[in-house]
């Protein structure tokens, strides 16, 4: 990916951005009836957990823990203190990002801009929420067993301890990345990493971006809204 080798080449060693340029748009203010958490909760009494993936030691990196070379990486693992030879001082480690800012999107409701640079493979957020876990469907089901989705939903990949679905509900609860919008050509993906027992899904760049650009991802086939991306938008702009 010529992206990533530029980076290669352009920050050898992990800089965490800290230069925050001034609102190009407006922000808007987060919503008093979301609780803004940065990452998931497990609601009390649920028992919702994961299998252990064991520990497979440090990674071997040098400057950064890029997202094409690092082993942890390759291997969808997120680096911590304990399995990161750089610290977690790197690109593969979660973290929140204080410069992602709410705006009106004017079509689509609230959506996220950055007021910094962001280089391909960031880190920019965990997609949070509460967790919450339901069986597969089986003939005679009751309806009310099936995974309601409320538009904030995430289906996670991996099952529980239980052998349940679980998925994310940022309806009530949630980050700055909940609010992030579809696009057909989007610069950011939601990847679902794991470490030990922990899973979560983060949101990596995929692009480099300039300060005040719109943070898009692409929510997939089965979304459930008419694309008002800029490149739809215009397309129906033109019939």
């Amino acid at each position: 990916m010529e992206r990533l080798r530029n980076l290669h080449a352009r920050r050898p060693v992990f800089k965490e951005a800290v230069v925050d340029h001034p609102p190009i748009v407006k922000e808007v203010a987060w919503p008093l009836e979301i609780e803004f958490i940065n990452e998931c909760i497990v609601p009390e009494g649920t028992g919702i957990s994961f299998h252990d993936t064991g520990n497979l030691g440090k990674c071997k990196c040098f400057g950064d823990c890029f997202m094409d070379s690092c082993e942890n990486a390759t291997c969808a693992i997120y680096c911590t203190p304990e399995c990161c030879k750089l610290g977690a001082v790197c690109s593969n480690a979660p973290r929140e990002r204080t410069t992602l800012k709410l705006f009106d999107t004017g079509r689509v409701g609230l959506g996220v801009y950055t007021t910094t640079f962001l280089d391909v493979g960031d880190i920019i957020g965990e997609y949070a929420g509460k967790l919450c876990e339901y069986s597969a469907l089986i003939p005679g089901q009751p309806n009310q067993a099936k995974k309601q989705n409320s538009g904030y939903t995430l289906l996670y990949n991996t099952k529980s301890v239980r052998n349940k679905f679980v998925y994310v509900e940022s309806l009530d609860c949630g980050f700055t990345t909940s609010f992030i919008s579809h696009a057909c050509d989007p610069n950011a993906a939601f990847v679902e990493v794991h470490n030990r027992t922990s899973v979560q899904v983060l949101v990596r760049m995929i692009k480099d971006v300039k300060a005040g650009s719109q943070i898009t991802v692409d929510y997939g086939n089965e979304r459930w809204f008419t694309c008002a991306c800029d490149d739809c938008w215009g397309k129906k702009k033109k019939k």
